[in-house]
């Protein structure tokens, strides 16, 4: 059964325009350490957009609220996207989370389905 469902776009310009001003002061709010490890050296903002993206839309599909850098959007060895830490048990209420995350020149989208038995 379908729990939650969240969905989020992020324009990576504004991203790149906070890590600009803010610069690791905002990466540390908004990613874990693992993800800021993560971080490639080109499209940067594209990535922290997907992960923001990601983390919006599992709020809205959860209506939890957390700290963004206490959950890390990581990737299985195929590239599947999921999220990984300590509050993912109480976020997601015990439920399978889905997650994706697409990537275009300007936008990142991601989309949250939560499902319990």
């Amino acid at each position: 059964m379908i729990r939650g469902t969240g969905t989020d776009i992020v324009n990576a310009a504004r991203i790149k325009k906070l890590m600009d001003e803010h610069g690791a002061r905002f990466l540390k709010k908004i990613l874990s350490s693992a993800e800021i490890e993560l971080i490639p050296e080109v499209n940067a903002e594209l990535f922290v957009a997907g992960r923001f993206a990601a983390k919006e839309a599992l709020f809205k599909a959860t209506g939890v609220q957390f700290s963004m850098s206490s959950v890390s959007v990581l990737n299985e060895s195929s590239g599947k996207p999921f999220f990984f830490g300590d509050a993912m048990e109480k976020i997601s209420g015990g439920g399978t989370v889905h997650l994706s995350i697409s990537h275009d020149s300007d936008y990142a989208v991601a989309f949250v389905v939560i499902e319990t038995v």
